[in-house]
């Protein structure tokens, strides 16, 4: 089994806690980043290239 990663996927630093979607870590600052974000903010394009490095695994 795969184990969870301590690098967020978003902004690419060591971290302890936050959320973990598919085994990857998403810190806390930066999910309240992403959940604040308006999709006209430059910085939603740099969330969406960060997210898609989500590895998502079906077996």
């Amino acid at each position: 089994m795969k184990l969870p990663s301590e690098i967020c996927i978003v902004c690419e630093t060591k971290r302890g806690e936050g959320i973990y979607v598919y085994n990857n870590l998403i810190c806390y600052e930066c999910e309240r980043n992403l959940v604040n974000t308006e999709t006209t903010d430059p910085k939603y394009i740099h969330y969406l290239k960060q997210l898609r490095k989500l590895e998502v695994s079906y077996f």
